[in-house]
């Protein structure tokens, strides 16, 4: 790497947060590590984002503006991967915001850039008004703190939310193992098949317990809190699954994991939908009992709740199917 390269890319995907625009690029230029670029990938804004992230062009040169043609997450942080030029890369969704101290202490952490991945825990940032509340993810808490470990080693790892954003990553290990975004409409909890492929294929990850991450629970624009496609869920539990195949993971705990996330997506689908089972249309029924067929029967029998096993044998059996007709 050259002397004019920059240690971290910074890649912001962004799609209509006028409103939160401003205070996340400012979170980011106010970072007291300074050896950054900053790559801005626009979906096409139609609110007003696009024109402020313009504005700040001739105050930071290391500010890069990109257009993505494609309404997709995944797309937009693919074009930043392929533009970047640091040796780590930070994500950070235009929603949310960072402690000005987060890619520094980030950075101390990669032993020189030996590091495939620096994980930090995060804030869950609940607005309603004027009121203001922040909660400490605590799910990987157990997790070694300061030291290297293989997420292998670590089962834990992979529980809760993806977070994708909470950490940095060196660009050569996404690139020597061909990890990228699938590149789904919208949002489309595409963070869920990253997170999985880029644990599994790490040989060195440090975790930190220390919070620097902000992550906005209250945007109803949100992929997590605006589910209009409800086939997402458990599609992306296929992909968690063609993961794990493609790695040879056979690593019960790893898997387990998986179904346990399986089965709050099974539970977060039927929320959205009024926890009408008989209504579900078709293409969610079929990602649902494609998942769920993919689960072994000595965990149903010996793991799940009678709730759960009942939302199994419905979802997991040709007649949810059936009552479809098909071209």
């Amino acid at each position: 790497m050259s002397e004019t390269e920059p240690k971290i890319s910074v890649i912001l995907p962004s799609y209509n947060v006028r409103e939160y625009i401003e205070q996340c690029i400012e979170s980011v230029f106010n970072q007291t590590f300074k050896d950054i670029e900053v790559i801005c990938v626009d979906a096409g804004s139609t609110d007003g984002t696009l024109e402020i992230l313009k504005g700040y062009v001739d105050e930071y040169p290391n500010l890069n503006i990109f257009l993505s043609n494609k309404k997709s997450y995944g797309a937009q942080i693919n074009q930043g991967l392929n533009n970047a030029n640091g040796e780590y890369i930070s994500i950070i969704e235009t929603d949310d915001y960072v402690d000005p101290n987060m890619l520094e202490s980030l950075y101390e952490l990669t032993q020189f850039g030996y590091v495939d991945i620096v994980k930090s825990t995060f804030y869950h940032l609940y607005e309603n008004g004027d009121e203001r509340k922040l909660k400490v993810d605590e799910v990987k808490r157990n997790l070694p703190e300061g030291k290297l470990f293989r997420a292998v080693n670590q089962p834990v790892f992979f529980d809760g939310h993806p977070s994708i954003w909470s950490a940095i990553y060196r660009k050569s290990f996404l690139f020597n193992n061909n990890i990228n975004f699938i590149e789904e409409e919208g949002g489309g909890w595409v963070d869920n098949p990253f997170l999985f492929e880029t644990a599994l294929k790490a040989d060195t990850i440090i975790y930190t317990n220390r919070p620097y991450y902000y992550y906005r629970e209250s945007n109803e624009n949100s992929s997590s809190n605006n589910l209009k496609d409800l086939s997402i869920p458990s599609r992306r539990i296929s992909d968690m699954f063609d993961v794990l195949d493609k790695c040879g993971c056979e690593d019960t705990q790893i898997i387990e994991s998986l179904y346990r996330r399986l089965f709050r997506y099974v539970e977060i689908t039927l929320e959205n939908n009024d926890n009408d089972l008989e209504s579900l249309d078709y293409k969610t029924c079929k990602s649902l009992y494609e998942a769920l067929n993919r689960v072994d029967e000595d965990y149903v029998h010996n793991q799940l709740s009678n709730k759960q096993k009942q939302y199994y044998y419905s979802l997991s059996s040709p007649l949810i199917l059936s009552k479809f007709k098909q071209e």
